[in-house]
């Protein structure tokens, strides 16, 4: 096996953490035998990642996503790169392609990036644009979906999307195998060691904390779901199989144009996650208050205002998050061999799950700030 080391970025981050803590502890004996370099950026997260994973894991000091030069010279010592960090910065993320294009030659298995992106890139915009409400793209035919994300993005950029789309193009045009897993809300407590914690259902659960209703846009918005260790597992498996296969993967897994695919294990409406949150609330007694509806409640809200809200004044995110059908099939994965542990019951566990670490000061904001208690 040529390959002993493989490439990380987001060690600190909730997909990066967990990946790290589950290749780690994996049993698989192809797996034990690879060590994980780790992009990093302070003394103390250094100090963590070897106390907890000793040599198992190598961090390498690096500026970040902005010094390019920095990534394509990293980069072009590996064969394997997860790109698990932030999926918004396109020109960072094509850089750790045009440095492993430095390792392509003739006769010889091309390397991979392992790329991560997000739903968000397949909204439509039933607000302010052209509704698809029964739409679903499937990864059975990705070549579909990557030329609607690469039209859409020419007429609307989205920086999620425009870098999907730069990297999966680079990587065909410079002989790079690409992958980008296109995640669905992504559920569940992180088990690395930084940050635990999703964006979907912290976001509406303090949402409904705080105004003590939930809110809406529309009543087609919706959510596909995966549990943040069945998504750590899927890019565990695309690296055994890299690793394992006579081919390297190579034609097997779909790659570059035809590489989005989608770890997707359900589905829901958005009202069916805030009324799972108003449930919580009203089961566990933090609400009612005195100052908020006696009953569960739905209220229609604008589109600016969600945006100010919600995602930090960013309309396009809000209308294809709070707004957008997002629906999604996944058969790809299942068909190399990802099966996915947590479902239903699972799902339905994290309201509560989410409630008590809201309530135990567990993310990032106190718990009596959120319902106007003086701290």
């Amino acid at each position: 096996m040529a390959t002993e080391r493989i490439l990380l970025t987001g060690a600190t981050g909730y997909v990066g953490g967990t990946f790290i803590d589950r290749f780690v502890k994996s049993e698989d004996p192809t797996i034990k035998a690879i060590t994980i370099d780790a992009l990093t950026r302070t003394d103390d997260v250094e100090q963590k990642l070897k106390e907890a994973y000793g040599d198992r894991i190598n961090t390498i000091r690096w500026p970040g996503l902005s010094d390019l030069e920095f990534i394509e010279k990293t980069a072009a010592n590996y064969d394997i790169v997860v790109n698990v960090g932030s999926g918004f910065f396109a020109e960072g993320a094509k850089a750790f392609v045009k440095g492993l294009a430095r390792r392509v030659k003739p006769k010889a298995p091309a390397p991979w990036i392992l790329h991560i992106s997000g739903c968000t890139n397949l909204g439509d915009k039933p607000l302010t644009g052209v509704a698809h409400p029964g739409r679903v793209f499937d990864d059975a035919n990705s070549r579909a979906t990557y030329d609607w994300c690469k039209e859409e993005d020419e007429k609307t950029p989205y920086p999620q999307r425009t870098t999907e789309i730069g990297v999966l193009t680079l990587a065909d045009e410079l002989g790079v195998n690409a992958v980008s897993l296109n995640t669905p809300a992504i559920f569940g407590e992180g088990t690395g060691l930084f940050n635990k914690q999703g964006i979907i259902i912290p976001v509406l659960m303090r949402y409904v904390v705080m105004k003590g209703y939930g809110f809406k846009l529309n009543d087609t918005a919706n959510f596909d779901w995966v549990h943040v260790e069945d998504l750590a597992d899927a890019y565990i498996l695309l690296v055994k199989l890299i690793l394992e296969r006579y081919d390297r993967g190579i034609g097997y897994i779909p790659s570059g144009k035809d590489g989005i695919l989608h770890p997707s294990v359900g589905r829901v409406l958005q009202t069916e996650i805030l009324e799972r949150c108003l449930d919580a609330c009203f089961a566990d007694g933090v609400l009612p208050r005195e100052d908020t509806p006696k009953e569960k409640t739905i209220v229609l809200k604008g589109l600016q205002e969600i945006a100010d809200d919600v995602t930090a004044g960013m309309l396009d995110m809000a209308e294809s998050g709070w707004a957008g059908n997002k629906a999604m099939t996944g058969t790809v994965l299942p068909r190399l061999g990802w099966k996915p542990r947590h479902r239903e019951e699972s799902w339905a566990k994290d309201f509560h799950d989410e409630l008590k670490a809201s309530k135990e000061g567990r993310r990032g904001y106190t718990f009596d700030s959120c319902v106007g208690r003086k701290e």
